[in-house]
């Protein structure tokens, strides 16, 4: 069990890096904690990954400000014509709220949770399905959590949209600036995915048990 739970926190870290680094709390987690945490897990979840977070340590670095990791967040991800879309549905079907998307939202509501009112984007947002990820471990820790298990959901959607999310952040990012953190994140989490399902096998049915919520999803908890 402690494995998923490592796994819940791995998952959970990479999810709220991929949120808007609007406030000064979260620049100061990415620029202050970020390398060490993740540096942590991986070590204790055995991921073959050190190149990638010494790179992630050197991005990290030059980073100057909070509004220079703002801006390279923005002109990533947000700012028309935006060069890096971070719903996976543009990668899986090329629509927007097209059939993956649709599956993916379905898995949530199965698993008893929405999405939280202060979250505005759609389902298929990456930072979602992480912590959608991050809860199926920790539900699986608690008792037993959904049909879909964490290794299902990745199989299923998250190993399909990154090798085009990590080529489209590789012909953005420019070889000095912030944007390259998010580069190193996400190469990150292909390292991580590809570890998880090498011996990938469907899980059998599941009974749902309690589970938890984050800032991007709100839980029920199922009798």
């Amino acid at each position: 069990m402690a494995n998923l739970t490592d796994r819940a926190a791995f998952y959970l870290c990479l999810a709220r890096a991929f949120l808007p680094p609007q406030e000064a709390a979260a620049y100061d987690a990415i620029k202050l904690h970020l390398a060490d945490d993740l540096s942590d897990l991986v070590t204790t979840l055995n991921y073959p990954a050190a190149d990638h977070l010494g790179n992630l340590r050197q991005e990290v670095a030059k980073v100057s400000d909070h509004l220079a990791l703002l801006q390279a967040y923005s002109q990533l991800f947000l700012a028309p014509p935006v060069p890096v879309t971070l719903n996976a549905g543009r990668y899986l079907d090329g629509a927007v709220m097209g059939q993956a998307t649709v599956a993916i939202e379905k898995c949530y509501r199965d698993a008893g949770l929405d999405r939280a009112g202060s979250f505005h984007d759609l389902p298929d947002h990456v930072s979602l399905q992480l912590e959608f990820v991050a809860y199926l471990c920790a539900a699986e820790v608690a008792g037993g959590g959904s049909a879909m298990k964490a290794d299902d959901f990745l199989a299923s959607f998250v190993r399909y949209w990154l090798p085009p999310f990590v080529a489209a952040l590789e012909a953005a990012c420019t070889k000095e600036a912030a944007d390259r953190v998010y580069l190193c994140l996400a190469r990150l989490l292909r390292v991580a995915v590809d570890h998880e399902l090498r011996d990938y096998h469907p899980a059998q049915g599941q009974t749902s048990a309690d589970g938890c919520s984050d800032a991007a999803l709100a839980g029920s908890n199922p009798a």
